[in-house]
């Protein structure tokens, strides 16, 4: 079979397959299946076997239970409820106050844990404070879903996890301290374009708080901070200093929101069972897609697809920023229709051949890779962070007002990603520095 029909009916058929409502992880397995089948005959099918067997062995995959365990725990601790209570006291006289407290607070549970704890306890917790209190709903959906997902992009990430276990050109380390700037500039974009609005708009973000705060009150409330600085110390710390391997440090994560939970008296059976049960779901989900994108995006390969389209693609003569916008098009299009998992395992291996093949270094590329599949979480129809918002907010919020709360953030997420594309060094910088 020819690489170009093979490309028609593996992509055509998952799309048709999706098109019918079948589950990503079940349609990419079926094509795959079907695909080999024609390629090889029956005698193919032992790769399905091979590759679930190398993905569920893979060391470095130990980290995202670990993580996602950590993360879980430390929504049941209550860390983030006391971070919200602590840090609402110090912007209490500031309109649009609590929104940005979402947002420092979703920040600091990401550089936690991979997880991002932030969107499932912001969502419960500020969501309906910020309704109370006045606050738009645009406002208090947009600020807690674009805090949630900043996680992807600030380190230690699930996605850059995966990024880097399929692709040999990049390390985790260099993926963990390359998305630190790009991170912090996107959350700090966020808090500017919610405190301006804010300003002139004052029925976006709500009046200030009308309790009276004192300063004792506030320098008070600093040692919820404590905790989870030194969560982000014994992990990130660990890893850039070469101390601990991204697993290694995941466990020592594990543990210490434990100790959270032991120290916060939540520690009891209903939270470990909860715990457990979550991380369960959330791996399994993960790891089923993992097996079937890696199954996909082998049966391509042996197809010859990625010789074909290097060929195509280093064989047209335009300019290499033309080709670079155009793979970064294809991905915004389909991470509105499919899993990002799913879009980094099919698409990662291809889009970095050739972008190392024009010159741009892998790095770089990985972080805008990423950024793209950020932007994909809240692009409906299929964005995760939409649905995950809607199982968790009030019953007075409708999907039509989560996905009128998008187009802003989307609009800073896209511009970061062009920031990043336009300075490399934002994203190659710090990796060159610490590694």
């Amino acid at each position: 079979m020819s690489a170009e029909l093979a490309t028609i009916i593996l992509f055509g058929g998952l799309l048709v397959l999706l098109a019918l409502g079948v589950r990503i992880f079940v349609a990419l397995g079926v094509i795959s299946i079907i695909v080999s089948i024609l390629i090889d005959g029956f005698g193919r099918l032992g790769v399905v076997g091979i590759t679930t067997y190398r993905i569920i062995t893979n060391d470095a995959f130990i980290a995202i239970p670990l993580f996602v365990l950590m993360g879980n725990l430390l929504v049941h601790s209550g860390v983030a409820d006391r971070l919200f209570t602590a840090l609402s006291y110090w912007l209490s006289r500031v309109r649009g106050g609590l929104a940005v407290v979402s947002m420092i607070v979703c920040v600091i549970l990401a550089m936690c844990s991979g997880f991002t704890p932030g969107l499932v306890t912001m969502g419960l917790v500020a969501v309906p404070a910020m309704l109370k209190r006045g606050y738009s709903k645009s406002l208090s959906l947009g600020s807690v879903m674009a805090g949630g997902i900043l996680g992807d992009i600030i380190p230690p990430s699930l996605m850059m996890i995966i990024m880097a276990s399929i692709i040999r050109e990049v390390s985790i380390g260099k993926l963990f301290a390359g998305g630190l700037i790009p991170g912090f500039i996107c959350a700090g974009l966020y808090i500017v374009y919610i405190l301006v609005r804010s300003r002139f708009q004052p029925t976006y973000g709500g009046p200030p708080l009308d309790e009276k705060v004192t300063w004792r009150i506030r320098w008070i409330s600093l040692r919820e901070v404590i905790v989870p600085v030194l969560l982000i110390v014994l992990i990130l710390g660990s890893i850039f200093s070469g101390i601990a391997t991204p697993s290694h440090a995941a466990g020592v994560g594990a543990f210490g929101a434990l100790l959270c939970c032991i120290g916060y008296g939540k520690f009891n059976w209903k939270v470990i069972s909860s715990s457990c049960m979550e991380t369960f779901k959330v791996v399994g989900m993960v790891m089923v897609i993992l097996v079937a994108a890696t199954l996909f995006g082998n049966v391509y390969a042996t197809a010859g697809a990625q010789g074909m389209l290097e060929g195509t693609i280093m064989g047209m003569e335009v300019n290499r920023w033309f080709i670079l916008i155009a793979m970064q098009v294809i991905l915004l299009i389909f991470g509105m229709f499919m899993d990002d998992f799913a879009i980094i395992i099919i698409c990662a291996p291809i889009f970095m051949s050739i972008a190392i093949s024009l010159g741009f270094d892998p790095t770089w590329f990985a972080i805008v890779f990423i950024l793209n599949m950020q932007v994909a979480y809240m692009t409906p129809p299929f964005g995760w962070c939409l649905i995950m918002m809607k199982g968790i907010a009030p019953p007075e919020v409708t999907t039509a007002d989560i996905w009128r709360s998008v187009p802003p953030f989307v609009a800073i997420q896209l511009l970061v990603l062009v920031i990043t594309m336009l300075f490399p060094a934002l994203a190659t910088w710090l990796p060159g520095k610490m590694m």
